[in-house]
């Protein structure tokens, strides 16, 4: 027992050696690979040639594949190429972190904690400042009366009009926003970065966001913000704008902002309206995709499995309630592989063949046999109250057409000869007149519609929503 206790401290001893051999970055040290001086020498018996050959990919040498140019013949296309050194930390069990791609060095250089009456708290580094120097002057301070070119950047008196006819108990709400930023901003994306779940990560905002929405009493006097941002938004022109904001103007000047206005005070109403349990349809619009997260781990969590299986195995598998893998095989099925050759500058080829295949799969979601008491869950009923509303869609439909009109302009196809005279060497004439004439199609959007509101047109048993 002795000789085995002194065996494994001497096995335990040379590992932690390896270890100290690392240098600080993880990477191993060149003596660890016992790397010789110099190119090999000779024929010898070949086999340092053979191992100093190989490339650091593929462990192939250069002759098995095209001798690259300027490589001497013979022997001289025998090369030495470093080792790969590298070291794989664990994973961070952490999500947010994974997900997003930060590193505690990250992290600790955009924020910093400090100890307030007991209490652990965050800010983002030199934020105060900008607080400070910046933005509390500028956007709780200036009014359209004490405004000057010389005294703020981000906003203009056209702006600052449209804001000051916010009802009186809510002119403080650009401000408090503000404010509310610098309190909790930190916190929460410090929290979001330590969540261990994407389950987690989602709670975190739909708890954040709730609590925001009360305090900010963003439901009132949010709508009435953005109602004042939508009217300045073809006008806004701040001193910020230094420079040529030409293709700003084109877009701001042209497209639909009242259709978008109404698009956002409607999602805004739907949000805040009632929901299950007391609460707001925003937290079960939250549940809803918490319970997408669960299924997303599950299917991450097996999906080897999944495509490793032969095909009856894997038509069990997409039949199960609580993973994807129904609407994976749902969306590859769709369609034909044309889809993937296809871009959104295509146009409609290519969003019939997306809303073919996207339709397909959320379809399978809400609709697959033996699924849909479980999909009630994702369907709550103040959701579906919105994804009925026509006059939501009518006005998406006004700012698509709206963004359609200007594209030629943006994509350089429409320009001037002279003062009214246009090249018609990119788009002619006729080319014009049937792009402006261009309107949705309507099996367009009746395959948008499915996609979106897949719950409403399940065959058979209706999906209940709750």
């Amino acid at each position: 027992m002795k000789l085995l206790s002194v065996l494994a401290l001497l096995v335990a001893l040379v590992a932690a050696q390896e270890e100290w051999d690392r240098d600080r970055d993880g990477y191993y040290r060149y003596e660890d690979y016992g790397e010789p001086e110099g190119e090999p020498e000779g024929e010898g018996d070949g086999s340092a040639q053979e191992e100093w050959g190989r490339d650091r990919d593929e462990n192939y040498r250069y002759e098995d594949y095209d001798e690259p140019e300027g490589e001497p013949e013979g022997e001289g296309e025998w090369y030495h190429t470093e080792p790969r050194r590298y070291y794989t930390e664990p994973r961070d069990p952490r999500i947010g972190r994974n997900f997003f791609g930060f590193s505690q060095y990250d992290i600790n250089g955009m924020v910093e904690s400090y100890a307030l009456e007991g209490e652990l708290k965050y800010q983002f580094i030199g934020f105060d400042d900008v607080m400070e120097e910046i933005l509390v002057p500028e956007i709780c301070h200036i009014t359209s009366k004490n405004f000057t070119i010389y005294n703020n950047r981000l906003l203009d008196t056209f702006l600052l009009e449209q804001l000051e006819k916010m009802s009186p108990d809510c002119q403080s709400f650009k401000c408090d926003v503000l404010h509310y930023a610098h309190e909790h901003g930190a916190r929460i994306f410090v929290d979001i970065m330590n969540s261990t779940s994407m389950q987690d990560a989602i709670e975190i905002v739909g708890n954040e966001l709730a609590q925001a929405i009360d305090e900010l009493r963003f439901c009132s006097c949010g709508r009435e913000f953005f109602r004042a941002i939508f009217r300045a938004a073809p006008f806004y022109n701040p001193a910020a704008f230094d420079e040529d904001y030409g293709i700003y103007y084109t877009v701001a000047r042209n497209v639909d902002h009242k259709s978008a206005g109404r698009v956002f005070d409607q999602l805004i109403e739907g949000v805040c309206a009632s929901g299950s349990e007391g609460g707001r349809c925003l937290d079960d619009m939250f549940d809803v995709v918490g319970e997408l997260m669960d299924m997303y781990d599950v299917t991450e969590d097996e999906i080897d499995d999944y495509s490793d299986g032969n095909k009856k195995a894997q038509r069990q598998h997409q039949k199960r309630c609580d993973a994807f893998f129904g609407v994976i095989n749902a969306f590859e099925q769709a369609g034909d592989d044309d889809y993937y050759d296809l871009e959104p500058s295509d146009g409609e080829d290519f969003w019939h063949m997306f809303f073919d295949k996207v339709g397909a799969g959320t379809n399978a979601l809400y609709c697959a046999k033996g699924c849909k008491k479980q999909r009630t869950r994702l369907y709550p009923c103040c959701m579906r109250k919105m994804l009925e509303n026509n006059k939501i869609w009518d006005n998406v439909a006004n700012v698509i057409k709206s963004i359609h009109l200007i594209y030629p302009v943006l994509n350089d196809d429409v320009e001037w000869d002279g003062f009214y005279e246009r090249d018609t060497y990119y788009m002619s004439d006729e080319d014009l007149a049937e792009w402006t004439a261009w309107t949705i199609p309507e099996d367009l959007r009746e395959k948008f519609m499915k996609m979106v509101h897949a719950a409403k047109y399940c065959e058979g048993n209706i999906v209940r929503c709750y």
